[in-house]
């Protein structure tokens, strides 16, 4: 029955060249605060499914202010906002996340890879010449296997 009452909408709004504009409007607002305040990455298709998303649309009112509620109601924003939550309780360390992982070594490397939990620090890259050229001098103390190591995690390999 929803997807009917999408279908209906999208037949509506393809008829009156206002509800396109409003729609689009109205659609690129809810993804980009969906994306601003919740990290979440939203389509138009994910839009349609938000009462007040197509209340908007249809009444040229403002949308009301549950809709990042119902943003947060949609499944697949909720899945990602549980994974935020177990990578925060994991980097504090919590037992009961690390309990709620899978065992085996393998599988929790790959859960904790689905996190985004890689374990590499993000490297800048070096500002400036200067920089670059002391990273390179100390690179020259270390044994070859370490100067290669240590080039990769600089960025400079």
């Amino acid at each position: 029955m929803m997807s009917d009452s999408n279908e209906n909408f999208r037949a509506i709004v393809a008829s009156d060249d206002k509800l396109k504009a409003r729609w689009e409007a109205v659609s690129d607002k809810v993804v980009a605060d969906a994306a601003k305040l919740l990290g979440v990455t939203l389509d138009r298709e994910d839009v349609v499914a938000l009462p007040s998303a197509r209340l908007a649309v249809l009444t040229d009112d403002a949308l009301s202010d549950d809709y990042l509620n119902e943003v947060k109601d949609l499944e697949a924003v909720q899945e990602h906002l549980r994974q935020q939550e177990l990578r925060a309780a994991l980097e504090r360390g919590e037992d009961d996340a690390l309990a709620s992982l899978p065992k085996g070594r393998a599988a929790r490397m790959a859960a904790a890879r689905d996190l985004g939990m890689t374990g590499a620090a993000p490297v800048p890259a070096p500002s400036s010449v200067a920089d670059e050229a002391t990273l390179l001098r100390r690179l020259l103390t270390l044994s070859p296997a370490e100067r290669l190591a240590k080039a990769r995690a600089w960025g400079l390999a």
